[in-house]
């Protein structure tokens, strides 16, 4: 049963269904109250006839009962409205005298006598002889006049009348009960459909949302409403879909791109090698001299080759976020390393390690603060910049800025490094500060993407593979840092890193593995510029 009802509700609309709960309730409802009405006017009812006859019945009983000439009659001296039966019966149950003809209406009295007497002691209820009415019958003994013998006397009154009142109720309770019905399934199935026409709307919205409208979104309700806290849940869940599939295409995207750099860049010197291979082999390298060109560019092209592969790799574990080996490390010694390994690499630069003040510097994009972004003159004494980072990813990172800003500007222009803390939002900052050109605004997301160059032409003029930008984003990420790009004041690029700092305990182990001869450290004074900014 209940299986078939699930069936069912199952295939109706949640209009449908709202609609026929209410009305099963209703007509559960209804039906209670109708019986237990009925019941209790029914009882009402009897017990005002059961009143009624125990006054007849004393009435009927204070007159003297006397025998006719025959010895199986009586006369009834009393006489009581027509509406009552009056009787008296013998000892065994034969009725000796009554106020009503003989016929099929009057009561059933066959079984009456003494002994009911003292089983009924109260009204009861007989049929009449044709069975077509009831009636409310009340025996009570009485004697002969004169005689002393003992008589059964019998009142009784015809039921038709309250049952008929119960009838009618019955029947305009039903019909009223009926009207109700009807009326409260059809205002339900309005109020229904009006309430979920919000829902259906919702539906039909997140239906277009599912065939392709990404920018659908879900209006209409008040959001204290059921309806109106769907909606607001829905959006932010279709905000939230909307976003992860421009990523996915985002993603396919890139891939595709990257592949077809990826191959791009692979194909070049393999096509060298194998020219140079085929050259050989035809013979058209045959003095020593062309065999030694031949195996340098060979051998270049390979290295060219290996780096491109160990920066794929390299992206690849920064995309799989394998965990790196974090240990407490100062970042002053590695700028300082950064700038000497730079001014031994390009000994026409002047290279230069700057302290900056990093709160009044401004935060780098990702973090809310209102201070104003620019290089101020920093602080005379700055706290330990120490930070959990890998050694090595790090070195990777400043190796690989600092090449993009030789690449990128004149011969002979300088680079200044900064290092700083900011206090306030707990991090270390590290800049990279070049006086080329510049990056226009327009490319500044862009550049950090794989093999994304500003000049679109793959020649080895133009610089690396383009990983180089893409390798610096996934190693700030890893430490859980921030990374973006801002105009030089006078002419070129910041490149500004923000690397959240280690907690005081990280401290003091790296002072305690420190040497106590070590030289640079956050809080001694970092190397002098040779540039200062303006």
């Amino acid at each position: 049963m209940r299986a078939l009802a699930a069936r069912l509700l199952g295939r109706m609309s949640l209009a449908g269904r709202i609609t026929t709960l209410i009305v099963i309730v209703m007509t559960f409802g209804l039906a209670l109250a109708g019986v237990g009405t009925l019941a209790i006017i029914r009882d009402a009812q009897v017990a005002d006839i059961d009143r009624d006859l125990d006054q007849s019945m004393q009435a009927f009983t204070s007159e003297e009962i006397t025998r006719s000439d025959s010895p199986e009659q009586c006369d009834l001296a009393q006489r009581m409205p027509n509406i009552y039966y009056l009787g008296v019966a013998d000892a065994s149950g034969t009725v000796l005298c009554d106020n009503k003809l003989p016929g099929p209406a009057n009561p059933d009295l066959g079984g009456l006598s003494l002994g009911t007497i003292a089983q009924e002691d109260r009204p009861f209820t007989l049929d009449s002889i044709d069975g077509q009415t009831r009636w409310r019958t009340l025996v009570a003994p009485s004697t002969v006049s004169g005689t002393g013998e003992l008589l059964v006397s019998i009142v009784a009154v015809d039921m038709s009348s309250a049952e008929g009142t119960t009838t009618s109720f019955t029947l305009v309770f039903v019909g009223f009960s009926a009207l109700a019905v009807v009326l409260g399934a059809a205002l339900t199935r309005i109020l229904a459909v009006s309430t979920l026409r919000g829902l259906r709307k919702t539906a039909a919205e997140a239906q277009r949302f599912a065939d392709g409208d990404y920018d659908t979104r879900l209006t209409g309700e008040h959001p204290r409403t059921e309806v109106g806290s769907l909606q607001l849940s829905l959006n932010r869940m279709l905000d939230r879909i909307e976003a992860a599939i421009e990523q996915r295409d985002e993603s396919v995207a890139q891939m595709r791109q990257f592949v077809g750099d990826a191959s791009h860049e692979l194909r070049t010197p393999l096509v060298a090698v194998r020219g140079y291979a085929e050259l050989y082999r035809m013979g058209a390298i045959a003095t020593p001299e062309d065999v030694k060109n031949a195996m340098e560019r060979i051998e270049g092209e390979a290295k060219r080759m290996a780096r491109l592969v160990e920066d794929l790799l390299l992206l690849a574990r920064l995309d799989e976020r394998r965990p790196l080996d974090l240990q407490p490390l100062d970042l002053v010694p590695l700028v300082n390393d950064a700038a000497s390994d730079t001014r031994v690499g390009s000994p026409d630069r002047a290279v230069a390690v700057l302290p900056v003040d990093a709160d009044a510097l401004g935060p780098v994009a990702g973090a809310e603060d209102d201070a104003p972004a620019g290089v101020f003159t920093p602080p005379p004494l700055t706290p330990p910049a120490v930070v959990l980072g890998d050694e090595n990813t790090l070195r990777q990172l400043l190796s690989n800025l600092i090449g993009n800003a030789t690449r990128y500007t004149p011969a002979g222009s300088p680079i200044e490094l900064g290092v700083g803390v900011s206090t306030r939002r707990r991090e270390a900052v590290v800049l990279v500060i070049d006086h080329g050109e510049g990056i226009p605004a327009e490319l500044r997301d862009k550049i950090f993407q794989r093999f994304f160059r500003a000049d679109s032409s793959r020649t080895r003029e133009t610089g690396g593979s383009g990983l180089g930008l893409a390798i610096v984003r996934g190693i700030v990420r890893a430490h859980a840092g921030r990374l973006d790009v801002v105009d030089t004041p006078g002419g070129g690029a910041t490149f500004r890193i923000a690397i959240p700092l280690a907690d005081e305990a990280a401290v003091m182990k790296l002072s305690a593995r420190l040497r106590p001869d070590s030289l640079a450290t956050t809080t001694g004074h970092p190397q002098p510029s040779a540039h200062g900014r303006r």
